[in-house]
């Protein structure tokens, strides 16, 4: 029994040293088949039931201005002509539209209603160009915009135009243009189809004047102006074409002599800023304003070098019986051929009762020099006409400014204009003592000039 027994054992000992060694080698084997393996096993998880399919959603840069919840639509072939029509679409929610990249003659955006809630977007994806035109025509709450494909500054680009690159016509509210490249333009960049205007005749009521209009962050090289008419005249008995909240902002003019760029003949509210122009009105010698504003409105952090013509000719009248304030600030102007860095005048026809009345006026904080180097006209800070109103003038800095008579505060006065305040405006004779350099143009003197520019 006892020998039995030490056999018996012996055996279970070698059986299971026999069982562990053919363990590990089946372990080691595995091991090995997982390290030579091209691909790991597919994972199998059970199978759970579909979810909804969800809407569709866009980036958040660098179109974070579109909402999450946007509807996408991919239009376009690359080439011919594109047509983008809202009552084809049946666009109901808010919306992206995606150009594709290439090369189009016309592009033409008609019938899209949007709302402030449910806006639409006109995108590039990728580079975009345009040959011949791109007309806008009954639009509301669109932004037609460059700026969705990364890398790309400008995504829609007009180059090599004979005739108007953008026409618009009809309704036009809430319309913003943004991140486009215009370059020889051989006439208007961006106006209405109708002599150069919108033909709405306005009886007091918002749906009878255009709002909110945008031109932001596009290039202007060799190109025409930006221009849309309308008329207030009280001896005619006309009020027409008028836009309410127009901004003109972070856009680049260069390398022209059309004289106006930018032209708004019947306008509220208008803000213009952060603009650079240089080298523009070499050959044209017109009494020009490189932007001409006819209501009430803010023109501030501009920067204007190498030109022809007042940076800004500001004709004021206010809406209602209010006098509103126009305002000029934080601009620099430096080496004009002609006229001062800015014009103030007012005419009696827009004195038109029951609908209009005066303005008045602030300058401050601007930094001008070498003004009208032609010496054929005043070369100060601000001519100023009649504006009816009053002025308060402040904080401007001049330097290289010629005068037949005296710099002495820099207003080329032809007015009996009531200037209400005239304080801490700095005149020196040369750029050295004014501002630290050409490009940037800080003051040297504390509290005077433009406060910094920022772009």
């Amino acid at each position: 029994m006892i020998t039995t027994t030490k056999h018996m054992t012996k055996y279970l000992s070698a059986k299971m040293l026999f069982l562990g060694l053919l363990l590990c080698v089946s372990v080691s084997c595995k091991k090995d088949e997982l390290i030579n393996a091209e691909t790991p096993a597919e994972v199998v998880t059970p199978a759970e039931p579909a979810a909804p399919t969800p809407a569709p959603t866009v980036p958040t840069s660098p179109s974070s201005d579109v909402p999450a919840n946007a509807t996408i639509y991919e239009l376009g072939t690359g080439s011919g002509n594109l047509t983008i029509d809202g009552s084809t679409l049946k666009i109901t929610n808010s919306a992206l539209i995606k150009v594709k990249s290439g090369s189009y003659k016309t592009i033409t955006i008609k019938n899209i209603t949007g709302s402030a809630a449910k806006p639409v977007f006109i995108k590039n994806n990728g580079q975009v160009s345009v040959t011949g035109s791109m007309a806008i025509d009954n639009v509301t709450y669109l932004t037609v915009s460059g700026d969705f494909t990364s890398g790309i500054t400008y995504g829609f680009k007009f180059e090599n135009i004979s005739f108007r690159a953008v026409t618009v016509n009809g309704k036009m509210n809430y319309l913003t243009l943004k991140a486009m490249s215009f370059t020889k333009v051989g006439d208007y960049v961006i106006a209405g189809e109708r002599s150069n205007g919108n033909d709405l005749n306005y009886s007091g009521s918002a749906d009878t004047r255009t709002e909110g209009f945008k031109v932001l962050n596009c290039l202007f090289d060799n190109a025409g102006a930006i221009s849309f008419g309308g008329n207030l005249n009280k001896d005619t008995g006309e009020d027409n074409g008028l836009f309410k909240d127009v901004e003109i902002a972070n856009n680049i003019f260069q390398n022209t002599s059309a004289g106006t760029l930018c032209s708004f003949t019947n306008v509220q509210d208008y803000n213009i800023h952060h603009n650079v122009v240089n080298n523009v009105n070499s050959s044209n010698n017109d009494h020009n304003g490189i932007f001409f504003m006819q209501g009430n409105g803010k023109f501030h952090d501009n920067k204007l070098t190498n030109y022809q013509g007042n940076s800004i000719r500001m004709w004021l009248y206010s809406r209602g019986s209010t006098p509103a304030t126009n305002e000029i600030y934080n601009n620099v102007c430096y080496n004009t051929r002609k006229y001062g860095a800015f014009e103030l005048q007012a005419f009696d026809r827009n004195m038109y009762p029951g609908k209009t009345t005066y303005a008045n006026a602030k300058v401050y904080n601007n930094t001008a020099g070498k003004m009208n180097t032609s010496r054929d006209w005043e070369g100060q800070l601000l001519d100023l006409y009649n504006t009816g109103g009053s002025l308060e003038y402040y904080n401007n800095l001049g330097f290289d400014l010629y005068s037949t008579k005296s710099v002495g505060n820099m207003i080329n006065n032809m007015s009996d204009t009531k200037i209400s305040k005239d304080s801490n405006n700095k005149y020196v004779p040369s750029q050295q003592d004014a501002v630290m350099d050409l490009t940037n143009f800080v003051s040297k003197i504390t509290g005077v000039g433009e406060s910094g520019l920022t772009f």
